[in-house]
């Protein structure tokens, strides 16, 4: 959520506060560099706006800026210790003008007045102002660029009073531009004023003559004989062709870069062990498992779901259901203890006015992993391998299920390979704690996988055969770092904004932030395109095409040509987003007072389809609707109970009591805060 605004053209201030902040000097520069430029070491910014101080003076000196920059706004904008950010709560007018360019949206970004950081003054700082001059070049390259864009774009479309005002525009830009009074000529022409185009060439004569000692371009020299003739002619209207983003970007025909984790994987395969693949969003972990299991014979693709820590079993019971759809048989040939067993967690399996009680005790709890282990054993036969994809949205029940398999069957050889793949910032709790225990016995193997290096990412440009892309291997390995999604995400934004073939950007959002060229392409979305989207992000796990007509009242056929345009732009692919980071993109996109209708929506219609109770409830309290998410808490504290799950219920159960009392239902409260049970 944006609840600040960096206003750093023409000037410097923040908005957020009752009152506009105007910003001194240096804390100006500090927040606009991180507005353009990303993470950055904290002592580089000081040696840059201190150059004539020790280092010592420099670094007290960027402390003491940030504690007075946290005191004036009560807050914390710049975070990090060493390597410092500006926080995602800040937009800044710098970084919406050229995210306005990126999208196309140029008269928005030419809406965008002023100079960076105005007339503020740093010849004291050479570094820093070499870099303020060369940004500030950029800007104005980006708003020439615009205003050339909507130039011709008005042309086309037929509107030579609108194209006339951006050309004029343009010159104010790029005085000095002969191709800017070209434009502005023929378009005098156009709109019948044919005097003011020669005057205007004339201007344009003695400006080449004072500033460069120069005649006029011989296509200057032509478009002026033309108009004295009468013979410019208009553009011809047409629609720009439809750029298509060709299936290499999404996933690259060759693995680059990996031969040491694949030799690793090599030995672990051979001792049988389990393999976690840990690294941060986008480097490739997923693409490495896949393409390791698929050398190994047949294998199956477990993927968790942003929801399903909240419901236990979520994950295996997703896909336990999947494979018995499959494969009927494996549903028939249960033997009566383990099918009751699993009725616990898949209700339709229990016979007619069959009740299952709740789990009493450990023994309890070890048979019911006996029979979910055995279920999973027996739906993965003839498998070499499964991978279990996003690890980190898992639920630590099913985590336990596959762990308490491997580990049964492991000696035996009946069970098939565990590929894990996890988000490494996001990798702790339960699930760090079972995998340490499989490490430890000898079971399990982790590995770290790392960014790309130079010559990986020169290879995998090459491989795509994108014209112009391997031409940017050393910018592209300084942009992402060399990690795999962020170079595709950037490729997809060179493609589709056509700058791939003209070679690297004047500038692009900072490094790192690839949420923004995926919030760019968010924003060429038809409108019920990007609403499928919204509901995707927000019903996670229990997403459907369904659904989503039920949430935003159509017909689920509707979407046939919004999810095609969904999976052009590689926001989905069926009723899956393409990459996490995606959709935690179309997540943070959608507005709060939109996100809380569709949470109350979707908890009405999952309430209808008996959905289970800790989604409900946490789509009511989304939608802050918080007392009517108290039932759903209360019964999903019950269900973590029947499981021994005590962690979890007590917590549930407290979070139910917590809205009873400052709803003023205190006895209530009481009564079911005395159901919380020790851990």
């Amino acid at each position: 959520m944006t609840d600040w605004r960096l206003e750093v053209l023409g000037g410097a201030r923040l908005l957020g506060l009752a009152e506009p902040l105007e910003l001194q000097r240096r804390v100006a520069a500090v927040l606009a560099w991180l507005a353009l430029e990303g993470p950055t070491p904290k002592y580089r910014l000081a040696g840059m706006l201190w150059p004539g101080s020790g280092e010592d003076t420099a670094r007290n000196n960027m402390r003491q800026l940030l504690r007075r920059l946290r005191v004036a706004t009560g807050t914390d904008l710049v975070l990090g210790g060493d390597v410092v950010s500006l926080s995602e709560r800040v937009n800044t007018d710098a970084v919406e003008l050229e995210a306005h360019v990126f999208a196309g949206r140029h008269a928005q970004a030419l809406s965008l007045a002023g100079s960076l950081l105005g007339t503020l003054d740093f010849d004291d700082c050479p570094d820093f102002e070499a870099w303020l001059l060369r940004a500030r070049e950029q800007l104005e390259s980006l708003r020439c660029r615009a205003a050339i864009a909507e130039v011709e774009a008005r042309e086309q479309q037929g509107d030579l009073a609108g194209a006339l005002h951006f050309a004029e525009r343009l010159l104010a830009l790029a005085p000095l531009s002969e191709d800017a009074y070209r434009r502005l000529m023929r378009l005098h022409y156009l709109q019948g004023d044919r005097m003011a185009a020669l005057n205007l060439f004339e201007r344009c004569r003695k400006m080449l003559f004072e500033e460069y000692d120069a005649a006029p371009h011989p296509d200057t020299l032509a478009l002026a004989r033309d108009v004295e003739r009468g013979q410019v002619r208009p553009r011809a209207a047409g629609k720009k062709p439809e750029r298509t983003l060709p299936l290499s970007v999404l996933r690259p025909p060759v693995l680059v870069g990996r031969a040491r984790e694949w030799a690793q994987m090599e030995v672990a395969w051979q001792s049988r062990q389990l393999m976690l693949l840990l690294a941060e969003p986008g480097v490739g972990k997923t693409r490495l498992a896949h393409d390791f299991a698929a050398s190994k014979g047949r294998y199956l693709v477990f993927s968790a779901r942003p929801g399903d820590a909240e419901v236990p079993y979520s994950l295996y019971v997703r896909h336990i259901r999947e494979l018995f759809s499959e494969r009927p048989e494996l549903r028939q040939g249960l033997e009566p203890w383990i099918r009751r067993e699993l009725a616990r967690v898949m209700p339709e399996l229990a016979g007619p006015g069959e009740r299952i009680p709740p789990v009493r005790d450990e023994g309890e709890r070890v048979r019911c992993l006996d029979a979910y282990s055995e279920v999973l054993r027996r739906c993965t036969e003839g498998l070499e391998s499964f991978i279990t994809d996003d690890l980190q949205f898992a639920d630590t029940a099913s985590l336990q299920v596959g762990a308490y398999a491997h580990a049964r069957f492991h000696s035996a050889g009946t069970f098939p390979l565990i590929i894990d793949c996890c988000r490494s910032s996001d990798f702790g709790g339960e699930a760090l704690a079972i995998t340490k225990r499989l490490e430890a016995a000898g079971l399990a193997m982790f590995m770290y996988l790392e960014p790309l290096p130079p010559e990986a990412v020169g290879e995998l440009l090459e491989s795509l055969s994108l014209p112009g892309a391997g031409s940017l291997t050393g910018e592209m390995t300084r942009y992402t770092g060399g990690n795999p999604l962020f170079i595709t995400e950037t490729l997809k934004h060179l493609m589709e904004s056509g700058s791939l073939e003209q070679g690297w950007p004047e500038r692009l959002p900072p490094p790192g932030r690839v949420r923004q060229l995926i919030q760019q392409r968010l924003e060429r979305l038809s409108p019920l395109a990007s609403q499928l989207a919204q509901v995707a992000a927000l019903a996670l796990m229990e997403f459907s095409l369904e659904l989503a007509g039920e949430v935003l009242e159509v017909s689920p056929l509707s979407f046939a040509e919004p999810l095609r345009e969904l999976e052009a732009a590689q926001i989905l692919r069926g009723e899956r987003f393409t990459h996490d980071l995606v959709f935690e993109a179309v997540k943070g996109s959608i507005p709060s007072a939109m996100g809380g209708l569709l949470h109350r929506r979707l908890a009405q219609r999952l309430e209808a389809r008996r959905a289970a109770p800790a989604i409900i409830a946490q789509h009511w309290l989304e939608g802050g609707e918080t007392r009517r998410a108290v039932p759903f808490l209360l019964a999903a504290a019950q269900v973590d109970e029947s499981h021994l799950r005590r962690t979890e219920a007590a917590t549930n159960y407290a979070r139910a009591a917590s809205i009873l009392e400052s709803s003023g239902e205190v006895e209530e409260a009481a009564r079911w805060r005395s159901r919380i049970p020790s851990a």
